[in-house]
Protein backbone atom coordinates (compact mmCIF):
# COMPACT_ATOMS: atom_id res chain seq x y z
CA UNK A 1 0.00 0.00 0.00
CA UNK A 2 2.76 2.42 0.85
CA UNK A 3 4.77 1.88 -2.70
CA UNK A 4 1.18 2.74 -4.13
CA UNK A 5 0.74 6.10 -2.29
CA UNK A 6 4.33 6.96 -2.95
CA UNK A 7 2.99 6.39 -7.01
CA UNK A 8 -0.14 8.02 -6.52
CA UNK A 9 1.92 10.92 -5.14
CA UNK A 10 4.53 11.18 -7.70
CA UNK A 11 2.32 11.05 -10.36
CA UNK A 12 0.26 13.96 -8.78
CA UNK A 13 2.88 16.14 -8.51
CA UNK A 14 4.08 15.68 -12.31
CA UNK A 15 0.90 16.10 -13.38
CA UNK A 16 1.23 19.60 -10.95
CA UNK A 17 4.09 20.60 -12.92
CA UNK A 18 3.00 20.14 -16.20
CA UNK A 19 0.48 22.08 -15.57
CA UNK A 20 1.64 25.15 -13.97
CA UNK A 21 4.26 25.50 -17.25
CA UNK A 22 1.78 24.97 -19.39
CA UNK A 23 -0.19 27.66 -17.82
CA UNK A 24 2.90 29.66 -17.35
CA UNK A 25 1.59 32.35 -14.75
CA UNK A 26 2.37 35.58 -15.09
CA UNK A 27 3.32 37.93 -12.05
CA UNK A 28 0.81 38.49 -8.65
CA UNK A 29 -1.94 41.00 -9.15
CA UNK A 30 -0.58 42.44 -6.09
CA UNK A 31 2.81 43.14 -6.41
CA UNK A 32 3.45 46.23 -9.25
CA UNK A 33 0.78 48.31 -7.06
CA UNK A 34 2.37 47.78 -3.55
CA UNK A 35 5.70 48.53 -4.81
CA UNK A 36 4.25 52.18 -6.77
CA UNK A 37 2.46 52.74 -3.97
CA UNK A 38 5.54 52.87 -1.67
CA UNK A 39 7.14 54.45 -3.98
CA UNK A 40 4.65 56.91 -4.42
CA UNK A 41 3.61 57.37 -1.09
CA UNK A 42 7.76 58.02 -0.01
CA UNK A 43 8.06 60.83 -2.73
CA UNK A 44 5.26 62.50 -1.78
CA UNK A 45 6.67 62.27 1.99
CA UNK A 46 9.71 64.00 0.75
CA UNK A 47 7.55 66.72 -0.85
CA UNK A 48 5.31 67.33 1.85
CA UNK A 49 9.00 67.62 4.11
CA UNK A 50 10.25 70.26 1.65
CA UNK A 51 6.90 72.20 1.36
CA UNK A 52 5.83 71.57 4.92
CA UNK A 53 8.30 70.78 7.22
CA UNK A 54 11.23 72.98 6.28
CA UNK A 55 9.59 76.52 5.09
CA UNK A 56 6.52 76.07 7.86
CA UNK A 57 7.62 73.67 10.58
CA UNK A 58 4.46 71.52 9.73
CA UNK A 59 3.65 67.74 9.59
CA UNK A 60 0.87 67.21 6.74
CA UNK A 61 -0.41 64.37 7.61
CA UNK A 62 -2.26 61.89 5.38
CA UNK A 63 -2.12 58.26 6.72
CA UNK A 64 -5.01 57.17 9.60
CA UNK A 65 -3.98 57.23 13.01
CA UNK A 66 -6.64 55.73 15.31
CA UNK A 67 -4.55 56.80 18.25
CA UNK A 68 -4.99 60.59 16.85
CA UNK A 69 -8.59 60.52 16.60
CA UNK A 70 -11.90 60.77 18.34
CA UNK A 71 -12.86 56.86 19.13
CA UNK A 72 -16.41 57.45 19.33
CA UNK A 73 -16.59 58.45 15.69
CA UNK A 74 -15.92 55.98 12.45
CA UNK A 75 -13.91 57.36 10.31
CA UNK A 76 -12.21 56.40 7.09
CA UNK A 77 -8.60 57.25 5.67
CA UNK A 78 -7.99 59.45 2.96
CA UNK A 79 -7.48 59.04 -0.61
CA UNK A 80 -3.40 58.96 -1.39
CA UNK A 81 -4.37 61.18 -4.70
CA UNK A 82 -6.97 63.28 -2.32
CA UNK A 83 -4.21 63.98 -0.13
CA UNK A 84 -1.79 65.37 -2.61
CA UNK A 85 -4.01 66.89 -4.66
CA UNK A 86 -5.52 69.06 -1.46
CA UNK A 87 -1.82 69.53 0.16
CA UNK A 88 -1.32 71.09 -3.44
CA UNK A 89 -4.68 73.43 -2.76
CA UNK A 90 -3.24 74.32 0.34
CA UNK A 91 -0.35 75.68 -0.67
CA UNK A 92 -1.37 77.62 -3.30
CA UNK A 93 -4.84 79.13 -1.47
CA UNK A 94 -3.96 78.95 2.15
CA UNK A 95 -0.08 79.14 2.79
CA UNK A 96 1.32 81.08 0.28
CA UNK A 97 -1.23 83.38 0.84
CA UNK A 98 -0.56 84.47 4.50
CA UNK A 99 3.12 84.61 3.02
CA UNK A 100 2.62 87.31 0.99
CA UNK A 101 0.65 89.00 3.06
CA UNK A 102 1.87 88.59 6.86
CA UNK A 103 5.30 89.24 8.56
CA UNK A 104 8.18 87.42 7.55
CA UNK A 105 8.21 84.19 9.44
CA UNK A 106 4.56 84.49 10.58
CA UNK A 107 3.49 80.87 9.75
CA UNK A 108 6.59 79.16 10.48
CA UNK A 109 6.11 80.97 14.37
CA UNK A 110 2.37 80.96 14.39
CA UNK A 111 0.75 78.20 11.75
CA UNK A 112 -0.47 74.64 13.02
CA UNK A 113 2.06 72.22 13.57
CA UNK A 114 0.40 69.57 11.92
CA UNK A 115 -2.63 69.58 9.70
CA UNK A 116 -4.24 65.80 9.50
CA UNK A 117 -6.53 64.84 6.58
CA UNK A 118 -9.63 62.49 7.09
CA UNK A 119 -11.40 60.99 4.67
CA UNK A 120 -14.68 61.10 5.99
CA UNK A 121 -16.78 63.21 7.88
CA UNK A 122 -17.33 62.79 11.70
CA UNK A 123 -21.26 62.49 12.43
CA UNK A 124 -23.04 63.18 16.18
CA UNK A 125 -26.38 61.47 14.94
CA UNK A 126 -27.75 62.44 18.47
CA UNK A 127 -26.88 66.29 17.66
CA UNK A 128 -27.62 65.99 14.05
CA UNK A 129 -24.64 68.02 13.50
CA UNK A 130 -21.38 67.06 11.05
CA UNK A 131 -18.06 67.97 12.26
CA UNK A 132 -15.84 69.35 9.62
CA UNK A 133 -12.72 70.24 11.46
CA UNK A 134 -11.37 70.90 14.76
CA UNK A 135 -8.19 72.72 16.33
CA UNK A 136 -6.25 71.17 19.40
CA UNK A 137 -4.00 72.93 21.60
CA UNK A 138 -2.99 75.59 19.11
CA UNK A 139 -0.90 73.46 17.29
CA UNK A 140 -3.37 71.02 15.15
CA UNK A 141 -5.99 70.98 12.75
CA UNK A 142 -7.80 68.16 11.33
CA UNK A 143 -9.92 68.63 8.54
CA UNK A 144 -12.24 66.08 7.09
CA UNK A 145 -14.50 65.17 4.40
CA UNK A 146 -11.56 65.10 2.41
CA UNK A 147 -12.67 61.71 0.29
CA UNK A 148 -15.74 63.66 -0.92
CA UNK A 149 -13.99 66.84 -2.28
CA UNK A 150 -14.81 67.74 -6.14
CA UNK A 151 -11.55 70.20 -6.83
CA UNK A 152 -12.70 71.71 -9.45
CA UNK A 153 -15.95 72.85 -7.35
CA UNK A 154 -14.22 76.06 -4.71
CA UNK A 155 -17.55 76.76 -3.13
CA UNK A 156 -17.33 72.99 -2.13
CA UNK A 157 -13.31 73.12 -1.29
CA UNK A 158 -14.06 76.63 0.39
CA UNK A 159 -17.04 75.03 2.72
CA UNK A 160 -15.35 71.78 3.61
CA UNK A 161 -11.71 72.42 3.81
CA UNK A 162 -10.39 76.23 2.97
CA UNK A 163 -12.98 78.22 5.19
CA UNK A 164 -12.36 75.29 7.93
CA UNK A 165 -8.40 75.62 7.52
CA UNK A 166 -8.88 79.83 8.18
CA UNK A 167 -11.91 78.99 11.05
CA UNK A 168 -9.05 76.60 13.19
CA UNK A 169 -6.52 79.19 12.41
CA UNK A 170 -8.36 81.75 13.61
CA UNK A 171 -8.76 79.47 16.95
CA UNK A 172 -5.44 79.16 17.27
CA UNK A 173 -4.70 82.96 17.17
CA UNK A 174 -7.25 83.56 19.52
CA UNK A 175 -5.82 80.82 22.03
CA UNK A 176 -2.12 82.66 21.93
CA UNK A 177 -3.74 86.52 22.35
CA UNK A 178 -7.28 87.24 23.91
CA UNK A 179 -9.89 88.05 21.57
CA UNK A 180 -11.45 91.65 22.15
CA UNK A 181 -14.01 91.81 25.16
CA UNK A 182 -16.09 94.54 22.88
CA UNK A 183 -16.86 91.76 20.68
CA UNK A 184 -18.74 89.41 23.43
CA UNK A 185 -21.03 92.34 23.97
CA UNK A 186 -22.67 92.85 20.75
CA UNK A 187 -24.29 89.30 20.92
CA UNK A 188 -24.85 88.47 24.67
CA UNK A 189 -27.26 87.01 25.96
CA UNK A 190 -28.33 85.44 22.11
CA UNK A 191 -25.92 82.68 22.18
CA UNK A 192 -27.40 78.96 21.48
CA UNK A 193 -25.20 76.10 22.43
CA UNK A 194 -27.75 73.32 21.97
CA UNK A 195 -30.26 74.68 19.64
CA UNK A 196 -28.08 76.98 17.19
CA UNK A 197 -28.32 73.89 14.26
CA UNK A 198 -32.24 74.32 14.48
CA UNK A 199 -31.33 77.64 12.82
CA UNK A 200 -31.42 78.57 8.99
CA UNK A 201 -29.07 80.80 7.58
CA UNK A 202 -31.38 84.06 6.87
CA UNK A 203 -32.84 83.59 10.84
CA UNK A 204 -28.66 83.50 11.56
CA UNK A 205 -27.92 86.60 9.62
CA UNK A 206 -30.89 88.67 10.83
CA UNK A 207 -29.80 88.06 14.26
CA UNK A 208 -26.04 89.15 13.38
CA UNK A 209 -24.34 86.11 13.19
CA UNK A 210 -22.56 85.38 9.71
CA UNK A 211 -23.54 81.33 10.17
CA UNK A 212 -25.67 79.58 11.96
CA UNK A 213 -22.75 77.90 13.89
CA UNK A 214 -21.31 81.18 14.74
CA UNK A 215 -24.46 81.87 16.94
CA UNK A 216 -23.47 78.68 19.13
CA UNK A 217 -21.15 80.40 21.48
CA UNK A 218 -18.76 83.31 20.97
CA UNK A 219 -15.38 81.82 20.08
CA UNK A 220 -16.94 80.11 17.21
CA UNK A 221 -18.87 83.59 16.25
CA UNK A 222 -15.11 85.05 16.40
CA UNK A 223 -13.53 82.85 14.01
CA UNK A 224 -16.74 82.34 11.52
CA UNK A 225 -16.96 86.01 10.99
CA UNK A 226 -13.26 86.50 9.72
CA UNK A 227 -13.25 83.15 7.47
CA UNK A 228 -16.83 83.94 5.74
CA UNK A 229 -15.21 87.47 5.35
CA UNK A 230 -12.05 85.57 3.45
CA UNK A 231 -13.93 83.29 1.44
CA UNK A 232 -17.12 84.80 0.66
CA UNK A 233 -17.17 86.43 -2.57
CA UNK A 234 -18.43 90.03 -2.81
CA UNK A 235 -21.52 88.66 -4.02
CA UNK A 236 -22.26 86.33 -1.18
CA UNK A 237 -21.24 87.93 1.07
CA UNK A 238 -23.37 91.24 0.07
CA UNK A 239 -26.44 89.13 -0.52
CA UNK A 240 -25.90 88.17 3.45
CA UNK A 241 -25.53 91.23 4.65
CA UNK A 242 -28.51 92.47 2.64
CA UNK A 243 -30.55 89.65 4.16
CA UNK A 244 -29.45 90.61 7.59
CA UNK A 245 -30.95 93.94 7.11
CA UNK A 246 -34.59 92.88 6.42
CA UNK A 247 -37.51 93.79 8.25
CA UNK A 248 -35.72 96.26 9.90
CA UNK A 249 -33.44 93.92 11.58
CA UNK A 250 -29.71 94.79 12.97
CA UNK A 251 -28.44 91.60 11.67
CA UNK A 252 -26.21 93.66 9.12
CA UNK A 253 -25.32 96.29 11.62
CA UNK A 254 -23.81 93.90 14.18
CA UNK A 255 -21.52 91.84 11.39
CA UNK A 256 -19.77 94.68 9.96
CA UNK A 257 -18.99 96.08 14.12
CA UNK A 258 -18.08 92.51 14.20
CA UNK A 259 -15.77 92.35 11.37
CA UNK A 260 -14.76 95.74 12.38
CA UNK A 261 -13.16 94.16 15.87
CA UNK A 262 -11.65 91.16 13.80
CA UNK A 263 -9.91 93.69 11.28
CA UNK A 264 -8.87 95.99 13.71
CA UNK A 265 -7.65 92.98 15.94
CA UNK A 266 -6.00 91.19 13.74
CA UNK A 267 -4.10 94.29 12.70
CA UNK A 268 -3.30 95.31 16.23
CA UNK A 269 -1.80 91.86 17.36
CA UNK A 270 -0.68 90.05 14.33
CA UNK A 271 0.41 93.16 11.92
CA UNK A 272 -2.26 91.03 9.66
CA UNK A 273 -4.21 93.17 7.04
CA UNK A 274 -7.48 91.11 7.40
CA UNK A 275 -8.62 93.14 3.71
CA UNK A 276 -5.20 92.15 1.48
CA UNK A 277 -5.35 88.44 2.86
CA UNK A 278 -8.97 88.31 1.55
CA UNK A 279 -8.60 90.24 -1.69
CA UNK A 280 -5.61 87.73 -2.34
CA UNK A 281 -7.56 85.12 -1.76
CA UNK A 282 -10.81 85.58 -3.75
CA UNK A 283 -8.29 86.47 -6.92
CA UNK A 284 -6.71 83.07 -6.68
CA UNK A 285 -9.91 80.71 -5.96
CA UNK A 286 -11.41 82.92 -9.01
CA UNK A 287 -9.64 81.67 -11.48
CA UNK A 288 -7.53 78.50 -9.94
CA UNK A 289 -4.20 78.62 -11.70
CA UNK A 290 -3.41 74.62 -12.19
CA UNK A 291 -0.30 74.94 -13.87
CA UNK A 292 0.77 77.78 -10.83
CA UNK A 293 -0.41 74.62 -8.59
CA UNK A 294 1.30 72.15 -10.35
CA UNK A 295 4.73 74.07 -10.53
CA UNK A 296 4.61 73.72 -6.49
CA UNK A 297 6.18 70.48 -7.16
CA UNK A 298 5.43 66.61 -6.92
CA UNK A 299 1.98 65.77 -8.13
CA UNK A 300 1.16 61.76 -8.82
CA UNK A 301 -1.32 62.88 -11.54
CA UNK A 302 -0.99 59.78 -13.46
CA UNK A 303 -2.26 57.75 -10.67
CA UNK A 304 -5.21 59.90 -9.43
CA UNK A 305 -6.30 62.04 -12.29
CA UNK A 306 -10.30 61.86 -11.42
CA UNK A 307 -9.04 64.42 -8.56
CA UNK A 308 -7.73 66.25 -11.22
CA UNK A 309 -9.42 68.94 -13.35
CA UNK A 310 -9.78 67.19 -16.46
CA UNK A 311 -7.39 70.12 -18.48
CA UNK A 312 -4.57 69.30 -16.04
CA UNK A 313 -5.31 65.60 -17.37
CA UNK A 314 -1.62 64.36 -18.93
CA UNK A 315 -2.11 62.48 -22.21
Amino acid sequence: MKKIYQIVFIGALLVSLVSCEKDKFTDSIFVDPVEDEEAYSKEFDQWLYEHYTVPYNAEFRYRLDDSATDPNYNVVPVSMGMADTIAHLALYLWYDVYDSIATPGFLMENGPRIIQLIGSAMINAAQGTEKLGQAEGGIKITLMKVNLMETNNIEQLNEYIFKTMHHEFSHILHQKKTMPKEFEQLSAGAYDPEGWQYTSDEEAWQKGFVSPYGGSQVREDFVEVIANYIVKTDKDWNYMLSVAAKDGSEGRKIIEQKLDICRNWLNEKWELDLDALRAEVQKRQANLDWDMIMSLGFMHETKDKEVLPPSVWPE
